[in-house]
């Protein structure tokens, strides 16, 4: 048995048990783990003895209560909290779950030893690049994080498919979840919504879901994957890929939907010293909005409103 950092965990289920839930907690007790749980079936259910445990998962699935007063809870005490969004990950399989199992445990307690030992060396600077030849007029960052596929699901249906524009989609995700992403995108949306490869030519009206271990930059208009040099506590790391964007295009936007954390406040203010523009999901139609009133106390936005409107929002600037 090997000397685990954390021995107590709790595990919370909002609504019906799912079973990605049920699949992780086999999986801490295989490795002796203090495993306490909570059957939550609305709002008012408490949460005695939790912060008794050192880390604690969230399983999210059917909930048919509303259950972001419960998260704020659990979010104000100390101790490590991961988000198992059930409905993407009752559908991983074989390898896939294998390695969402890895990286869940990882997160949990940082002696599995899942992700690589990297050198952090830094963001090299190269000259900007303005996408116009690529019939790109406007390139915008969608930063998510819990919620956030719901709300840029409603966000991409108001394009038509013919607009000069690159979306960069940067979502809180695990690796194994990216296909199953793209596909739920690309069901309601006009839009290409690809999977980054590198040599592939970005236009516009496309969307690209912005992988969870590597930075992109597009040299000639052309997409190029660059080895990230550090493990982030989120993945993607919203501030960090932000930065290497920055770094990279002329004249980014960022606009900003539902999530949890502070990952995201700084990559507005990154885009807002470019003099560029950002723009927020109105936090009443948030699952959680603590980005979004983290970037509200940093900066002036340009925009407010519903997913829908987000985007009307950008199609009247085009």
């Amino acid at each position: 048995m090997k000397n685990l950092k954390t021995k107590s965990v709790g595990i919370i289920h909002l609504g019906k048990r799912e079973k990605s839930g049920s699949q992780i907690l086999e999986k801490l007790k295989q490795y002796d783990f203090d495993v306490s749980e909570w059957d939550l079936i609305d709002s008012n259910d408490n949460l005695n003895g939790l912060d008794k445990v050192d880390a604690v998962i969230v399983n999210i699935g059917n909930a048919v209560f509303e259950y972001d007063s419960i998260l704020d809870k659990i979010f104000d005490l100390e101790l490590t909290v991961i988000i198992n969004e059930a409905l993407y990950s009752n559908k991983l399989i074989g390898n896939s779950r294998q390695s969402w199992e890895r990286h869940l445990l990882h997160k949990v307690d940082s002696t599995f030893s899942v992700l690589p030992n990297i050198t952090k060396t830094g963001f090299k600077k190269n000259k900007k690049i303005d996408l116009i030849e690529n019939g790109i007029e406007q390139v915008w960052i969608l930063a998510a994080s819990i919620g956030g596929p719901e709300a840029i699901q409603a966000f991409l249906s108001e394009f038509k498919g013919d607009e000069k524009v690159l979306f960069i989609i940067i979502q809180h995700m695990d690796k194994e979840f990216i296909p199953m992403m793209q596909k739920q995108f690309s069901t309601s949306s006009n839009l290409k919504v690809e999977i980054p490869l590198s040599g592939m030519k970005v236009k516009g009206a496309q969307c690209l879901i912005h992988p969870v271990d590597e930075f992109l930059s597009f040299p000639k208009g052309a997409i190029n994957l660059e080895s990230m040099n550090e493990v982030y506590a989120y993945t993607p790391c919203i501030d960090e890929c932000t930065r290497n964007l920055v770094n990279k295009i002329k004249n980014i936007n960022i606009a900003i939907f539902s999530g949890m954390s502070s990952d995201g406040v700084r990559a507005a203010e990154l885009v807002k010293e470019q003099g560029n523009k950002v723009i927020t999901q109105t936090e009443s139609s948030c699952v959680l909005s603590s980005i979004i009133s983290g970037v509200k106390e940093k900066i002036t936005i340009d925009f407010d409103g519903m997913p829908n409107e987000m985007a009307k929002y950008i199609i009247k600037t085009l």
